[in-house]
């Protein structure tokens, strides 16, 4: 025999062995910790300001402290465990407050607290099982993160919610490109958080920047498995002070439940180079940022946040019946509203294919969100497109617009460098859980959907050249019954078409087509 090794062939079948996800190796969707103390929150009640109001900014209440009832209702509203229902195939299904990629839930949230009215200062990690806090670490480290952070203010600030990512729980399913929808379901989470906190009538505050490694350490994770992603300061802070960062005893980092995750060396490698290293780093970083103050407002009245969080759920089915103009313009000012956070807002912007808005012809559309206002780029019937585009799903087809969330990635790294990956796609996943909870306070439905990254771009062009698609939703009414429908665009089958001829001949079809 020539060869007698044969290990690259093995290694080569195996290799490209085609198969569906490991259904054995789906790591749980709770983190669990054993022998700590556990506060118990109390039932969180609904939030009752118009969704519309509280995602905007545009209303204040009276409520001027952070206490423990107030804690349970934004850590349940943002993550917790809103309802289970028993299916036949997939047995008990746990639903969240927040929309989540897959329904597979990579956030998890934690509070540092000072002495609260119900509550002992302290370092917690909330679990939506339960609706319970389990106490990491007693005393208050509100110093540790205004290090961390740079920002003295935090110091006194009444509390603070960390958010981290369990990265296998999306790249079990998605694979390296599970990385972006850790901060789509991030940015979902915050969607939910902020609107909260305006409910409560509270200031609130993002930080993307700060020293990754001190953060991790402060909640006990492993910066591998599980790492931190965003900071939100909650309450009226007393200013810049002194503060003591503390050292820090090791604690119990959790059981996340599974064990030799596939690594994806892309997404470790671009976490890693991602990271902040120090102090000097982070306010180096957060120069750069200038803030977005553009104010939008809606008279359309809107359902109440906590319904609307509540019956939350994706639409699997458009039923391609119109929408009003002003529910897509209140949708719109929506996904615009002002993020008060350490890096510029304004980094994504809303691109729109209009199937079905009374009053609006159909067509594709640019929304400025310095001023307003949607522009026109082509008028035309674009459902084929839309479905496409939207990875060959009915949902993009039937949908009466959907809105694709774009942001110029060479400039924004240019000012932000490789954590300005981060911020681009939080500040997306924000944008899109305003327009979820928008939508179904309006009665309308809505859904995240993957997509053909440089055909959406060249779709939008010349207007979006350079611009990459972080996210995007489709919103319109609910079909009933709601349920996937099977779909083959236009498209589609030409590209199917075009691969099997002989020549390789150009036939007359779109330029865009060709970018996926």
């Amino acid at each position: 025999m020539a060869n007698s090794d044969t290990q690259s062939a093995l290694a080569f079948q195996e290799a490209t062995k085609l198969s569906y996800i490991n259904l054995l190796t789906k790591p749980p969707l709770y983190k669990s910790y054993s022998g700590l103390t556990r506060v118990p929150l109390p039932e969180a009640a609904p939030p009752r300001m118009p969704a519309l109001d509280a995602i905007l900014g545009s209303a204040t209440t009276d409520v001027a402290s952070l206490d423990l009832a107030g804690i349970a209702i934004l850590l349940h509203y943002s993550a917790g465990l809103i309802r289970k229902r028993e299916l036949a195939m997939a047995g008990e299904v746990h639903y969240r407050a927040a929309a989540s990629a897959g329904a597979l839930y990579p956030t998890e949230l934690y509070l540092v607290c000072g002495e609260l009215a119900g509550l002992s200062a302290g370092v917690y990690h909330y679990s939506p099982a339960d609706n319970a806090l389990t106490e990491l670490r007693k005393g208050d480290f509100r110093g540790n993160l205004a290090g961390a952070a740079a920002d003295e203010s935090l110091a006194s600030t009444p509390a603070i919610v960390a958010s981290t990512t369990v990265f296998w729980r999306s790249a079990w399913k998605y694979r390296t490109r599970g990385y972006r929808y850790c901060f789509w379901d991030n940015g979902t989470v915050l969607s939910n958080l902020l609107a909260s906190v305006n409910s409560l009538g509270l200031p609130a505050r993002v930080l993307a920047g700060f020293v990754d490694a001190d953060v991790d350490k402060l909640l006990g994770v492993d910066s591998e498995k599980e790492a931190s992603t965003c900071l939100v300061a909650l309450g009226q802070n007393s200013g810049a002070q002194p503060y003591v960062v503390k050292a820090l005893a090791e604690i119990e980092k959790g059981d996340l439940c599974f064990s030799d995750p596939i690594p994806y060396p892309e997404s470790d490698q671009l976490h890693s180079e991602s990271c902040l290293i120090s102090a000097d780093e982070v306010q180096d970083w957060r120069g750069h940022a200038h803030g977005q103050e553009t104010r939008f407002i809606t008279d359309l009245e809107s359902g109440a946040l906590g319904d609307a969080i509540l019956d939350r759920g994706s639409t699997r089915r458009f039923s391609r019946e119109n929408i009003t103009l002003a529910q897509l313009t209140a949708l719109l000012a929506a996904s615009s509203a002002n993020m008060t956070a350490d890096f510029e807002g304004g980094l994504t912007e809303p691109y729109l294919i209009v199937n079905a808005v009374t009053g609006l012809i159909p067509g594709a559309y640019h929304f400025s969100r310095n001023v307003g206002e949607a522009e026109i780029l082509k008028e035309g019937e674009f459902r084929d497109e839309a479905g496409h585009l939207c990875f060959e799903q009915a949902l993009g087809a039937d949908a009466s617009a959907v809105i694709y969330f774009m942001t110029d990635l060479d400039k924004t790294l240019e000012r932000y460098g490789n954590r300005g990956y981060r911020a681009a796609q939080l500040e997306a996943g924000v944008m899109g859980g305003n327009v979820y909870l928008a939508a179904h306070s309006l009665g309308l439905g809505a859904t995240g959907m993957t997509f053909f990254d440089d055909a959406v771009t060249a779709f939008f062009s010349p207007h979006a050249a350079g611009k990459s698609l972080m996210f995007l939703v489709g919103i319109g009414q609910t079909a009933t019954p709601n349920r996937v429908r099977p779909f083959r665009s236009k498209y589609g089958v030409l590209k199917d078409s075009l691969a099997r001829g002989a020549t390789g001949d150009r036939r007359p079809v779109p330029d865009w087509l060709y970018s996926n």
